[in-house]
């Protein structure tokens, strides 16, 4: 009878841990794994797919995302989105690699902000300003609910399936302002302009 009752107990103490604390903490923890994992889905499929990448063709580039107030380091290849800045020191070069295969290359000591970026309802829409220094842009053809344009202070070049270099020029009066010129390097760019010089070459080289 002895060995029996040891036996019993010996067994209820096997099973005690199956149905105690740890099979809650394990199943609190699973809770909190799949809670992560559906959130990270979520944020991923708001966010939805870059529309265009930054690439560091020479260092000394640095990006001021929307809503920021400083500019940071920028990384090869990272994401770029609407309202974001890009800046290029004197040595600084980068290029802006649109996803329908336009592209904006900065020249060194320029500054560019993504004024916008989006892709609704099939029509791309992109548009860039630069504020001081060089873009060289190659626009791929657009929908017709599509645009590519660039401003520059009173200048907007907008542009279908061609190549265009815009720069801007701090003028030495010590206003603060710019000059910028805007040259077409082969046919269909349509440029206006408020105040400053536009020049327009057709089949430059």
């Amino acid at each position: 009878m002895a060995r029996a009752e040891s036996t019993d107990r010996f067994n209820v103490a096997r099973r005690k841990p199956r149905g105690g604390p740890a099979a809650v903490i394990l199943v609190a923890c699973g809770l909190s794994v799949a809670a992560f994992l559906a959130t990270g889905a979520a944020a991923g499929a708001a966010s939805g797919p870059a529309l265009a990448n930054l690439k560091i063709t020479a260092d000394n580039v640095s990006v001021k995302a929307k809503g920021k107030t400083a500019f940071v380091d920028a990384k090869n290849g990272q994401a770029l989105k609407q309202g974001d800045t890009i800046k290029t020191d004197a040595t600084g070069r980068a290029e802006i690699d649109y996803t329908d295969g336009s592209l904006t290359r900065l020249a060194g000591s320029t500054v560019f902000t993504l004024t916008q970026l989006t892709n609704e309802r099939g029509g791309r829409q992109t548009q860039g300003t630069l504020s001081v220094g060089q873009t060289w842009n190659r626009a791929a053809k657009v929908s017709e609910t599509g645009k590519f344009e660039v401003k520059a202070g009173g200048t907007t070049a907008a542009v279908e399936g061609t190549a265009f270099v815009v720069n801007c020029v701090p003028q030495t009066d010590g206003s603060q302002k710019v000059k910028c010129t805007v040259n077409a390097v082969v046919d269909n760019i349509h440029v206006t302009s408020d105040a400053w010089d536009v020049a327009s070459v057709t089949n430059a080289p």
